[in-house]
């Protein structure tokens, strides 16, 4: 039987038990640190694959997941494959991001291992944890398709793309809330360009990072409501979607809702297909007030 307590990537001889397995409760996510000679997190799906192993094999072994503590973050180190978008070793990610209608400003990095897109999360000033997104989706032996991975110990039930959840230092009064990072930067990208800059742009989009949108989520958020911004809630046009905005609803987080109408595309793809300013446009046009 695989040894799921002894790291099989840096076989560290000293130490018969360096991993260390959790479940977040918010989320479900699995991850696992090696406490041995790696000093370093993974997620199952990439850990499996630096050893050498098949999930569904390794899966087979005993397992002693502990749930990660409620409401607590993880300070965390910057890896040292996450380089800025401005290295000429970037030009793979800067292409990639032109090639979904976004520029390049912004908080992003490139991850030179993993070819893809990096999306960090900070907490206040602490950087938290990050997610890559691949530039070429990667496709697993059981046919599982992949386009995004998770910095092991990122807890995002519990953290905000695009928002550390620090005051606002611009003059925001509306506050939209996106599932994905992308969404939420096509729309904070075209809203500064139609604002003429974002120190004009009265708009600041965030993310979720999926449409679970749990308990700290739906917290955090009717605090902005309770400060009297407008909060929109501008998650996909999917089951998952509407699933997430009746979270929102129930728990009077929100003030105002925005949908696609189109469960195929999301306002990245419509973003793709038009212009920055169709885009802010597009958006105002489908605001509606939650209880319309």
């Amino acid at each position: 039987m695989i040894n799921t307590k002894k790291c099989l990537i840096c076989k560290d001889g000293r130490k018969n038990d360096c991993l260390h397995w959790h479940i977040d409760p918010e989320d479900g996510s699995v991850w696992v640190f090696c406490v041995g000679k790696c000093q370093r997190g993974y997620s199952l799906r990439y850990y499996c694959n630096q050893a050498g192993i098949e999930l569904s094999e390794f899966l087979k072994g005993e397992f002693d997941f502990k749930e990660a503590p409620p409401n607590e973050l993880q300070v965390m180190s910057w890896p040292a494959r996450f380089i800025p978008l401005s290295d000429t070793r970037s030009e793979k990610g800067v292409e990639y991001l032109k090639s979904r209608g976004l520029t390049p400003e912004g908080d992003m990095y490139y991850d030179i291992e993993r070819n893809g897109i990096v999306l960090p999360l900070y907490y206040e000033n602490h950087f938290c944890g990050a997610q890559t997104r691949f530039i070429e989706p990667r496709v697993h032996p059981d046919g599982e398709v992949q386009k995004m991975d998770t910095l092991p110990g990122t807890r995002l039930g519990l953290l905000f793309g695009l928002w550390n959840q620090s005051k606002f230092v611009t003059n925001v009064k509306c506050v939209g809330i996106c599932e994905g990072y992308f969404n939420a930067l096509s729309l904070q990208q075209a809203f500064n360009y139609m604002y003429g800059g974002i120190l004009n742009n009265p708009w600041k989009f965030i993310c979720t990072s999926g449409a679970g949108v749990g308990k700290h989520h739906q917290e955090t958020i009717k605090g902005l409501k309770d400060q009297g911004l407008k909060i929109v809630s501008a998650l996909d046009s999917d089951d998952a979607g509407f699933k997430g905005l009746k979270k929102l609803k129930d728990a009077e987080c929100i003030t105002h809702y925005a949908i696609t109408e189109d469960t195929e595309k999301d306002w990245n793809d419509i973003l793709r297909e038009n212009s920055r300013k169709d885009l802010a446009k597009f958006f105002l046009s489908k605001v509606k007030k939650i209880d319309e």
